[in-house]
């Protein structure tokens, strides 16, 4: 989000957007970094939990990279570098993804509780993250 200055309070706004873009960067990497140090056999929601804190690290880095797409403007031949598409494909592969691994959540949390249904981990596990990675592979592709 860049600042216009046009708009009231619109450095208020940018200013607001900055630190929650933060405090969700650092956030994101706590998540990680938690998920990574736990005891060794690690569970499918701990697993699943530190997929959607790497898609939100993602989404968080996309709003860090926005605020320096004014200087763009600055380099020779803008058609060499867009930080723009750049910020634009990250964006909206990080979004996908949050909005995947969180429904995988779901499905395995309602696994968890349900008497008449049985989950084999390793292999849902395995479908999810091959399925991560076809699914933003699939929308770079298309762009």
């Amino acid at each position: 989000m860049l600042p216009f200055s046009d708009l009231p309070s619109a450095n208020i706004l940018w200013t607001l957007d900055l630190i929650a873009t933060i405090l969700s960067f650092f956030g994101s990497l706590w998540i990680i970094f938690c998920c990574l140090k736990a005891p060794s056999p690690k569970s499918l929601s701990l697993k699943i939990i530190a997929a959607i804190g790497c898609a939100d690290f993602l989404y968080s880095l996309a709003n860090i990279l926005s605020n320096f797409e004014k200087n763009v403007l600055f380099i020779d031949d803008p058609e060499d570098f867009n930080l723009c598409v750049m910020e634009a494909i990250l964006r909206q592969v990080s979004y996908v993804l949050s909005i995947f691994f969180s429904t995988c959540a779901a499905v395995a949390s309602y696994y968890s509780v349900c008497p008449t249904r049985r989950l084999h981990k390793t292999i849902f596990f395995c479908i999810v993250m091959v399925l991560g990675l076809i699914i933003p592979a699939l929308y770079i592709t298309v762009l």
